[in-house]
């Protein structure tokens, strides 16, 4: 079963028969309106991964429940979906987890986290979301300890656990997340699956990006695997091997830690950010989508 259909499911199994309609109703929504039908949200700038060479801000930005919810409120029409994940951060490091969860469900119809996992909690588990997705940027601890500079993959099991143990009825999908110092992990990260009883996992290559410190650095990137997306330029750099692809985030928007409307998770400076919770600001929004079609942001040329 592939990964959509099995998330499929196990929201219908978690919510009901009747979420399928709620979901086709918030999609003919944003349709309609011309809305995109899913958010990506920062909960935090904190990161929880304690890696050696990473230096997180001293006073790291939390999102603001209040400030989401205006957000929402500002909006015509719900969201389809809403995921919360990092930029260069992780969720768990955020005091407001549960708060912004609530309101995510409230007002969506699939509410999803990505994580390193680590700094979870029975509490944390507990939230009503309906799929995580905990990506492990190595398989054997000799591994983690290359890539992070730190061994924290123990941690990260037992946060698997602990999620498979709360028993909510979420889609746990672990992922391992390929760069140079654990190129070689496929195989291990195999019996881990094996042994841990995953049901749900996937291997991708880790993102280039330049502003992301020591992890952005061209480096880090498994590029000698064949089925890395980035190779090396003839000017020594890093470019996607093959360009044209539709934009990932094409029908989605980023809300940022700081209460700012993005085009994706991972646009540069030269992307807008609104301010402004309004109506007219959702729709300012919307129509960056034709700049995302055209990939014509800086950061679309190195997103795969």
């Amino acid at each position: 079963m592939n990964r959509t259909a099995a998330a499929f499911l196990s929201v219908v199994r978690r919510r009901g028969p009747a979420w399928p309609f709620g979901l086709g109703f918030r999609v003919l929504g944003c349709r309609l309106s011309g809305l995109p039908r899913g958010l990506v949200v920062e909960p935090s700038e904190g990161c929880t991964g304690g890696c050696a060479n990473c230096h997180p801000p001293v006073e790291p930005v939390h999102l603001d429940p209040a400030v989401f919810e205006r957000w929402l409120d500002a909006r015509p029409v719900q969201h389809a979906t809403i995921h919360l994940a990092g930029r260069h951060s992780d969720p768990l490091s955020s005091p407001h987890l549960g708060p912004l969860v609530g309101l995510a469900r409230a007002r969506s119809s699939m509410v999803s986290i990505s994580t390193l996992g680590l700094g979870m909690t029975p509490a944390v588990a507990s939230l009503p979301v309906d799929r995580w997705l905990i990506s492990l940027p190595a398989a054997t601890g000799e591994s983690w300890m290359a890539v992070k500079g730190v061994n924290r993959l123990q941690e990260a099991l037992e946060a698997v656990r602990m999620l498979r143990a709360a028993r909510t009825g979420a889609m746990v999908e672990v992922i391992l997340t390929k760069w140079s110092g654990s190129a070689g992990d496929a195989s291990a990260f195999a019996r881990l699956a094996q042994e841990e009883g995953w049901d749900n996992t996937r291997i991708v290559h880790a993102f280039y990006d330049p502003l992301g410190g020591e992890y952005g650095r061209q480096g880090a990137l498994a590029l000698d695997e064949p089925d890395c997306p980035y190779r090396r330029s003839e000017d020594g750099g890093v470019e996607l091997r093959l360009h044209g692809a539709l934009c990932p985030h094409l029908d989605y928007l980023c809300l940022d830690a700081r209460g700012g409307l993005r085009p994706c998770p991972i646009a540069g400076g030269d992307a807008p950010v609104l301010y402004e919770l309004s109506r007219e600001s959702w729709f300012e929004a919307a129509s960056w989508k034709a700049r995302k079609t055209r990939r014509s942001f800086r950061n679309c040329t190195i997103c795969p």
